[in-house]
Formats: C-alpha cells, sequence, structure tokens
C-alpha cells in the first residue's frame, strides 16, 4: 500500500510560538511605515504586504506554477491519488483553486479564487494551491498568478520534458524569484523521452538553466504524472516509484517537514516585507 504523506503534529512548539507573534510585531510596524507613505507606496503593493502577513496564520500553501499545458493539474491529481481538478489540452485552469482537507465541495473566497475541499491525508498540513497557465493565450490568467505569489510559502514549479525551460518560464521565475520564494522543479512527461540518456540530459539542462537564475543547485524531481496517477490509483508501488512520485513523496513527508514548513512560514512575509522595504526606502529621505 502506498504510503500516506505528512503524519505529524501540527502543534507549534513555544519557541516558534514566541518567532512568529515577534515577527508579527514587527511586520505591523512595518506596515504602518508604509502606509505613511502613501501615496507613494502604490495600494497593489500595500494589499500584497496584508495578504502576505495574514498568511503568517494560515496553513502552509504549497502553490504549483507552470506555463500552459505543462501538466500542473495532472501532476497534482497524481499527488492526491484521483482526479480532483480537471485536465485537458486547452487552459481548462481560468481561476486559482486552493485545496485544503474536507468533505467534497468548492466555494468561492474571492473573484477568481475557489477552494476545494477534498478528503486527502496531505491536504491536513499542506494546502495545495493550482494556477492558471503563465503563458496562456489569455493574459489574465497569468496576471492572476503572478498576483497570488506573494502569498505561498513555497513554489513548485512544472516544466515540460518536451520544451523544458523556456523564456516565458524563465521570465516568470525571475519574478517569482523577486519575492524571495523557495522554488521546487518538477520535470513532467518524462516518459516521453527515448531513453535514460535524453532524460538525464533534460534534467541536466534544467538544472544549470535554474541554477544560473537562482543563483543555488536547484531542487529537482522529474515525473510522468499520468503514470503517477495511473499507478495511485491501482495502488502499483512498483510504478508510482518508477513514475518518479517515490522521491516527491519522500520529500514532502521528510525534507518539508514540520520544523522546515514552519521556517518556509515565517520568511514569506519577511521576504515580502524586505522586498517592499528595499523598493520604497528612498521615499523616506525625499
Amino acid at each position: 500500500m502506498i504510503r500516506g504523506i505528512l503524519g505529524r503534529s501540527q502543534v507549534l512548539s513555544r519557541r516558534e510560538q514566541e518567532l512568529r507573534a515577534r515577527e508579527r510585531e514587527l511586520l505591523d510596524r512595518l506596515g504602518q511605515t508604509l502606509e505613511r507613505f502613501q501615496p507613494d507606496v502604490a495600494q497593489e503593493d500595500l494589499r500584497r504586504f496584508r495578504e502576505a502577513v495574514t498568511q503568517l496564520e494560515g496553513f502552509f500553501l504549497l502553490v504549483v506554477v507552470g506555463e500552459f499545458n505543462s501538466g500542473k493539474s495532472t501532476f497534482i491529481n497524481a499527488l492526491l491519488g484521483e482526479p480532483v481538478l480537471p485536465e485537458g489540452v486547452t487552459p481548462t485552469t481560468d481561476r486559482i483553486t486552493l485545496l485544503r482537507h474536507g468533505p467534497p465541495g468548492d466555494r468561492a473566497l474571492e473573484p477568481f479564487l475557489v477552494e476545494r475541499t477534498h478528503p486527502q491525508d496531505l491536504l491536513r498540513e499542506i494546502h495545495i494551491v493550482d494556477t492558471p497557465g503563465t503563458n496562456a493565450v489569455i493574459r489574465r490568467h497569468e496576471e492572476l498568478t503572478r498576483e497570488f505569489i506573494p502569498r505561498c510559502d513555497l513554489v513548485l514549479f512544472v516544466t515540460s520534458a518536451d520544451r523544458p525551460f523556456t523564456e516565458s518560464e524563465r521570465a516568470f521565475l525571475e519574478h517569482v524569484r523577486e519575492w524571495g520564494k523557495k522554488i521546487l522543479f518538477v520535470v513532467n512527461r518524462i516518459d516521453v523521452l527515448a531513453g535514460e540518456d535524453d532524460r538525464r540530459q533534460v534534467v541536466d539542462y534544467v538544472r544549470e538553466q535554474a541554477g544560473r537564475l537562482l543563483g543555488l543547485e536547484p531542487e529537482i524531481f522529474p515525473v510522468s504524472s499520468r503514470s503517477g496517477l495511473k499507478a495511485r490509483t491501482a495502488g502499483d508501488e512498483e510504478g508510482w516509484r518508477a513514475s518518479g512520485f517515490g522521491d516527491v513523496e519522500r520529500y514532502l513527508a521528510d525534507t518539508l517537514d514540520e520544523e522546515e514548513r514552519v521556517r518556509l512560514k515565517l520568511l514569506n512575509p519577511l521576504n515580502v516585507g524586505l522586498r517592499l522595504a528595499a523598493r520604497y526606502k528612498d521615499t523616506a529621505f525625499e
């Protein structure tokens, strides 16, 4: 039987609670400072900052991004073990979908933001966000994804093995990097490549390009989402490992443990605040 993910307690240690309270106090002071410099500080930036601060008290947000038709929704479905999200060759994702634990159901949270509940154990401690494609013909789709990035705690970037690390992907990743987000890379559809040598070349190419952009060696997971979903549905352990999802599961269970999630959760609003403070620091001396 394929193992469940993240069976850990969500209770924070006293030290972590103290850090969170102290950070909230510092962020509130920064927010008050930014508000004093209106209208020089854009309302959009203030909104993003407030959303990031509010998210400090929320669940861990893993946001899945990538180009249209890179297989983001299929990847999430494989991870959850069933087709929770629609898939297709046309831009099927025209809004942001927040997946959390609960009985199946949908409700609107904001314009273009829908909450979908599903009874999968992974969602008890991590909320997964599916986003529109970043290179879809409908430009509003990419705008929605860009606007949501400051809220997230971890970005999982999906690129396709048959067209890895395109120029539009590079441009979008630069936007993600500006907000100080940790980024994981998924090379999807690895099964379309002829052999192990081709797969290694593609993964090495993504590693090299992402490393140049981010200034560090990225974590990369080569997977076949369709094979993973098929194996998960059938309870096929060998097929699950062969699809590459065994490595993804181990990362979520072992590396992205409670301590790491808390660390990333605390860093998220700090990085957003630092970015905005750097952007508007000259206003204070004019």
